[in-house]
């Protein structure tokens, strides 16, 4: 990522930029993030999802019944998504990740995706770890860039040349468990799991639209088949951390 690159990466005006750009794009894939979380952990959960943009995968927990709110810093585009989804209840609110306005242990699980990977200096993204731990209950969970997928880096590495959204840091599995330790947080256990991947493909409108009746078993099947992936296939890397 270069100096120039991650001035514009934690800018706010920045953001503003690239959600005009994407937003709609985001807004029309699958929530992934939210399929996966669904088939993970059960609905009485109160969730958050932090830096969530779109709020794409928190919005669908919240219609699955989930009591779910969406985050970003980003006001301009938690104003669009309000104009955008007039008649829904959705809560979605504007907060800083490294200073949160919730009091102490307020949601049972908290989850960022593709979050981490914006900060290039691990003392950033050990400050964001104390924060998420100190408003989550029982789970922190993020979902990161694998290094690992050669692939998926040398992808983003092309589009970053127009793109520097796309300029983003990969993350490799033995560097977690330091980044949980630099934060100092007390926990039961660290899990690294398999997020993303080919199997995405099953998602493809193509199928949905052929097989309407499949879909509702994909949304719970393709999130269990991500651990049956490679490494080198695998998109992201999901780390769930559960609390004392």
């Amino acid at each position: 990522m270069q100096n120039t690159d991650k001035l514009k990466i934690q800018n706010e005006q920045f953001w503003v930029d690239a959600w005009k750009r994407h937003i709609e794009t985001y807004l029309a894939n699958p929530p992934r993030a939210g399929f996966w979380i669904k088939s993970h952990f059960n609905k009485v959960l109160s969730v958050l999802e932090i830096a969530g943009g779109s709020c794409r995968d928190s919005r669908y927990l919240f219609n699955q019944g989930f009591n779910a709110t969406g985050t970003d810093f980003d006001l301009s585009t938690l104003d669009y998504l309000r104009k955008r989804f007039p008649e829904s209840k959705f809560p979605v609110l504007k907060e800083d990740a490294f200073a949160f306005s919730f009091p102490d242990k307020s949601f049972d699980l908290t989850f960022s995706n593709g979050f981490w990977v914006l900060f290039p200096n691990d003392n950033d993204v050990s400050k964001l770890i104390k924060e998420q731990e100190r408003i989550t209950r029982k789970y922190l969970i993020s979902l990161i860039h694998n290094g690992d997928n050669e692939k998926l880096v040398e992808t983003f590495r092309r589009k970053a040349q127009n793109d520097s959204l796309y300029d983003i840091r990969f993350f490799y599995r033995h560097e977690i468990s330091d980044l949980i330790e630099q934060a100092g947080i007390k926990y039961k256990s660290i899990k690294i799991k398999k997020f993303g991947g080919t199997v995405d493909r099953l998602f493809s409108a193509k199928i949905k639209r052929i097989f309407p009746f499949l879909y509702p078993v994909l949304l719970r099947l393709v999130p269990r088949l991500y651990d049956l992936q490679s490494w080198s296939n695998v998109e992201r890397i999901a780390v769930i951390v559960e609390l004392v």
